[in-house]
């Protein structure tokens, strides 16, 4: 079952829409984690938060989907509930789920690139791999790690 929640800020009515496969429950309490820590990603939620505590908020769930149904259809029932409470509306993002690879390969993902990382450079693979050789993984190896190291650098300087 998929569950559109609502963590909502009692006194102002300000609303943070969400979207979850997953336990209603264990979802509140990384929101809770989050906020306590104080680094949730809604940085006026956070300071609501910070400012009247967690008393001050209620959780709500706005609709539940089936199990198999599409992410476009998840995504527009979020999107739904976030312009029902556009007024006062925490989410800084219009989707509160990343996609997945299978998406990103199909173009749903416009920023793709940035959300898979970058890709090192051989120069940089072969930088690291260098400096891990000194570095002693069982009795012994360390002269050997350290013969190699020096062969290796020379090799690449000369």
């Amino acid at each position: 079952m998929v569950t559109i929640y609502g963590l909502i800020h009692k006194a102002t009515r300000r609303t943070y829409v969400g979207c979850t496969k997953y336990n209603l429950a264990k979802r509140m309490r990384e929101h809770r984690c989050l906020l306590k820590a104080g680094t949730h990603a809604s940085k006026t939620l956070q300071q609501d938060w910070n400012l009247d505590g967690e008393v001050a908020f209620e959780i709500a769930v706005f609709q539940q989907l089936p199990d198999g149904c599409s992410v476009i259809e998840k995504r527009s029932a979020e999107l739904h509930w976030m312009q029902v409470n556009a007024d006062g509306l925490y989410n800084e993002n219009l989707t509160s789920f990343r996609p997945t690879d299978e998406a990103i390969k199909k173009g749903v993902a416009v920023r793709a690139k940035q959300l898979r990382g970058s890709k090192q450079s051989e120069e940089t693979k072969r930088k690291r791999s260098i400096a891990q050789l000194g570095i002693p993984k069982n009795h012994g190896d360390k002269i050997k790690a350290t013969k190699l190291r020096n062969k290796l650098a020379r090799q690449a300087a000369g």
